[in-house]
């Protein structure tokens, strides 16, 4: 049953107070460079890192996909929190246990630590849903656009950052270990602007915790990534990955039962299936698919040395993030020019336009991965693509959010995006696992094709769902 909690004391009067927006942003935008500089600076590091811990191209996907899967579990439970007793303060926590969280990644003496490292840092994605309230809280309107495209630029910019400074941070400090400690340091001074710099919101929402539904989705989650995981080691027909698979299967089931029943569910299915919502959401997965599924599969692409595998490039951490970094600048530039654009032609179709451009750059690379300059060109527009849909889709969420409820509601963008970026990263990493070349353990180029094509039709499918959702409410320019 759902737990209650005592109500929340009211905010004080002064986080009420309306605050210009630079001083209600400004730190923010440095906690969403450094959520950037997390989400940019690991994928160029995953070879090194499987190197270190020797594991496999297929199994060192888990780093990318349980960070994913533990954040769609954390994130609505923080934003749900968040709106009843104070956005800073979940914020605060997230900053917290990301930062232990790093800390044991950079250190762990085996995989297994790693991958529990990768867990406790589920909560970097409740950093945006948060901040996103507070900035709703304090600006509306069109400022309240360009303050939350802001957020979305410096976390984009971060990216970009992070992704150009693995290899030297790497080559200066000597391995993979210390530049990891980078992560853990910038996690520090995030925590630190939350902790003194960044108000409060002056709205709470009388709310219920629903502690059998997100227990209930947190054991779904684990046996469907347990059981994916095994699928090279054990084989699809091992009585271990069909228990894991079905068992994960039927407690989703239930758990879906459950939340469709409950007046005050951990996902309300209910927002999500309305009919002008689910359109949104399912292309908001679609996205998550191409964004975070393919970032574990690219690098370790651009790793592998073509002599041995007739594909790739053998290119070490600095040269897959100089390869990528025109990427990173195009989302960027994508996520600042997404409110100048929505002005002119509507959100939907600023979404729609970023997921055509996806799925062209993929499309594209499955034809073009010859040479490094055909992979950075299809990426950079992929790069654009998803700039523009970064940007686009929080402001659209937060914009149809009802009163008292903008925390949950990104919060359940970001659970269904980061829940389907997971699950996508966890099946790419078994087809990276058992699509391979003969009498080798590298995976052939037809597996990263396919992974290619599924982000290609990710994007194609997710503009006609936003231009879907368009017909169906009004497009606010």
């Amino acid at each position: 049953m759902p737990v209650s909690l005592p109500p929340p004391k009211r905010a004080e009067a002064s986080a009420a107070a309306p605050a210009r927006i630079g001083a209600v942003v400004g730190f923010m935008a440095f906690v969403e460079l450094t959520s950037g500089f997390f989400q940019g600076f690991v994928p160029p590091l995953l070879p090194s890192i499987a190197g270190l811990h020797g594991v496999s191209a297929g199994d060192i996907g888990l780093v990318v996909s349980l960070q994913l899967l533990a954040a769609a579990v954390c994130v609505p439970v923080l934003t749900k929190l968040g709106d009843m007793y104070g956005h800073r303060r979940m914020l605060r926590i997230a900053l917290g246990v990301v930062v232990l969280g790093s800390l044991l990644v950079a250190l762990a003496p085996s995989y297994e630590l790693v991958l529990l490292g990768r867990v406790l840092t589920g909560p970097l994605s409740a950093w945006l849903p948060l901040e996103i309230a507070i900035t709703r809280d304090k600006v509306q309107g069109d400022a309240g656009r360009r303050a939350i495209g802001l957020l979305v630029g410096c976390l984009t910019g971060g990216v970009a950052l992070g992704s150009l400074m693995a290899g030297p941070a790497e080559d200066l400090l000597g391995g993979v270990r210390p530049a990891l400690l980078v992560l853990t340091v910038l996690a520090v001074l995030a925590f630190g602007c939350a902790v003194f710099l960044i108000p409060e919101t002056s709205v709470r929402a009388a709310q219920r915790i629903d502690g059998v539904g997100f227990a209930g989705l947190a054991v779904a989650l684990l046996l469907l990534q347990y059981g994916l995981s095994q699928t090279s080691r054990l084989g699809w027909g091992s009585s271990t990955v069909l228990g894991c698979l079905l068992g994960g299967l039927v407690v989703l089931a239930a758990w879906a039962w459950w939340e469709l029943r409950t007046e005050q569910p951990a996902v309300d299915l209910r927002v999500i299936g309305h009919r002008s919502m689910w359109p949104v959401q399912l292309a908001a997965m679609l996205f998550a698919i191409a964004l975070f599924g393919s970032q574990s599969p690219n690098s370790t692409f651009l790793a592998t040395r073509s002599g041995e595998a007739g594909y790739g490039f053998g290119l070490d951490t600095t040269g897959i993030a100089l390869l990528t970094l025109p990427s990173q600048i195009a989302s960027v530039i994508g996520a600042s020019l997404h409110s100048r654009l929505a002005a002119r032609i509507g959100l939907h179709r600023t979404i729609a336009t970023g997921a055509a451009l996806l799925a062209v750059g993929y499309g594209a690379l499955c034809l073009a991965h010859g040479s490094e300059a055909a992979f950075g060109i299809t990426v950079t527009l992929v790069g654009l693509g998803v700039g523009l849909m970064s940007g686009g889709f929080p402001s659209l969420v937060a914009e149809r959010a009802p009163a008292g409820q903008t925390g949950i509601a990104a919060g359940i963008y970001n659970t269904v995006r980061t829940l389907a970026g997971g699950i996508a990263g966890g099946l790419f990493a078994v087809v990276l696992s058992n699509v391979l070349l003969a009498n080798s353990p590298l995976p052939s180029v037809e597996a990263y094709r396919l992974v290619w094509l599924t982000c290609a039709l990710s994007g194609l499918v997710a503009a006609g769902l936003v231009l879907l959702a368009r017909r169906r409410t009004t497009d606010r320019p």
